[in-house]
């Protein structure tokens, strides 16, 4: 059982139907999904206090959804032509890793570690927050748009352009197992499409909790400096007032 702080209105005042400020949670529900109103419940609440409900919660649910859905669109539609549609889910090769894919890894055993530690101490809104900062400002900002390159790249051996897609698949695979307890409709189905291997129960809600792997100190530094040095550039531009599209000499 678990004990939470009263959900009020955008204005902190108690729910009421004489007020008519109440959130019908099934009319939440036929709008943005049932996960998208379970996330808004769980994320940035602190335990034990009082909430207060805005539709924008709800429609950060909803977005998140739609990211995690996009990316695993994206995912089975990059799979090399060299990989059977039917194969087995295997771990990726490590020596034909680049630094890219073996960021991936090291950053999504940091979310399986933060994620345990969160669970142990009953803090369900770090839960979320580690996830969504893992999943979409890591994984999806920046991992897909990194393995797009080696994935694009067809002078590159087609075993290395393999282990790069499986790296997807493996942090993918990860991330919808930590995710499954919030979010567990959107999960089931998107984990219905990826590779499984044969040890894999039919339903992800009986799957086995992810093992956090092994980090890698060395690559999240080197890798977190380009990611610090795009930023840079990024923010330089719009300060400028530099089109997106316009190419720029860096030094």
């Amino acid at each position: 059982v678990y004990l939470h702080g009263l959900v009020k209105d955008p204005y902190g005042k108690r729910m009421s139907k004489t007020k008519g400020n109440v959130v019908d949670p099934l009319e939440a529900i036929s709008e943005s999904g049932a996960d998208a109103l379970r996330f808004a419940l769980v994320h940035g609440t602190s335990p034990g206090n009082d909430q207060k409900f805005r539709t924008e919660k709800l429609d950060d649910g909803r977005n998140f959804a739609n990211k995690l859905w996009n990316a695993t669109r994206f995912v089975l539609g990059a799979r090399p032509a060299t990989i059977p549609a039917d194969a087995e889910r295997r771990a990726p090769d490590a020596p034909r890793l680049g630094p890219a894919e073996r960021w991936i890894r090291s950053r999504t055993a940091a979310s399986v570690a933060a994620v345990e530690v969160a669970l142990a101490e009953l803090q369900l809104a770090e839960v979320t927050r580690s996830l969504y900062d893992g999943i979409w400002s890591e994984y999806c900002d920046w991992g897909l748009e990194l393995a797009k390159v080696r994935l694009a790249d067809d002078a590159l051996a087609a075993a290395d352009r393999e282990a790069t897609w499986w790296t997807l698949v493996e942090a993918l695979d990860t991330y919808l197992r930590l995710l499954h307890p919030v979010m567990p409709f959107v999960t089931e189905e998107l984990w219905q499409a990826l590779p499984h291997v044969a040890a894999d129960p039919e339903l992800l809600v009986v799957a086995d909790w992810p093992a956090a792997g092994p980090r890698d100190a060395t690559i999240e530094a080197e890798v977190g400096a380009i990611i610090d040095l795009v930023r840079a550039i990024r923010n330089a531009r719009a300060a400028a007032g530099i089109a997106a599209a316009a190419w720029l000499p860096v030094d």
